[in-house]
């Protein structure tokens, strides 16, 4: 019953993906971007969208190869396009076709409920600039709130356990909340405008719940208690 309902729930993703306007999608590891940075790995992004529902899930790239053959058959008129390495990119020829497998799609019932996936905010669209983070714990985690970007570098540090990437994002205000919001998990090192914006809020919000040094108490006319404390 929940491998039925699992199904669904990648065949929900997989629709998904083969209706996006932008991103294009290859069957294959993860891997770079290439020049215009709008391509994504499709077994990458399926796995990352399932364990927001709940960490437990995960598919192969054969069962969505199988997915994507059994869309084909129940009608799905797919286009597939070759660049950078020959990699397959898929998308749907007509986005306005009704997948019939996703009719049932009300399901999601289960003997222990799921983590809910979090809404996160949609980081506005803009001119990408290269970020470098350093990640300290969540990587997953981060990557999704971050709208799950391509990886354009990645290294690890044995010694502190952290976790070096580089991937493009807009700059904006949106941006900047949804690092703040993940507090010490993340730094930004690179570029350094974007550091010193959020040093600005840091120093802000530092200024705004500065602890208040309290007037020395002034004994009341009377108190019973003066000169005890």
């Amino acid at each position: 019953m929940i491998q039925n309902d699992l199904q669904r729930l990648r065949w929900m993703i997989l629709d998904e993906a083969l209706r996006d306007p932008v991103m294009e999608y290859f069957m294959g590891e993860r891997t770079k971007t290439n020049e215009t940075g709008n391509t994504r790995s499709l077994i990458h992004y399926v796995n990352t969208r399932l364990k927001a529902v709940n960490r437990e899930f995960s598919c192969s790239k054969r069962m969505l190869q199988n997915d994507v053959a059994y869309f084909v058959e129940k009608g799905a008129r797919l286009e597939p396009r070759f660049r950078r390495g020959h990699k397959r990119i898929l998308r749907y020829i007509n986005p306005e076709w009704k997948n019939p497998l996703l009719k049932a799609a009300s399901f999601l019932n289960y003997d222990k409920a799921p983590a809910a996936a979090p809404l996160m905010p949609a980081l506005p669209e803009g001119p990408l600039t290269a970020v470098t983070l350093r990640i300290s714990k969540g990587e997953e985690d981060v990557r999704l709130r971050l709208g799950n970007p391509e990886i354009l570098q990645r290294s690890t540090d044995s010694k502190t356990g952290t976790v070096t990437i580089q991937v493009e994002l807009p700059m904006s205000e949106v941006l900047q909340n949804v690092i703040l919001s993940m507090g010490t998990s993340v730094e930004v090192l690179a570029p350094e405008s974007l550091r010193d914006d959020l040093r600005q809020t840091i120093t802000a919000l530092q200024k705004l719940y500065k602890k208040e040094t309290s007037a020395s108490k002034k004994s009341v006319q009377g108190d019973l208690f003066e000169g005890l404390f």
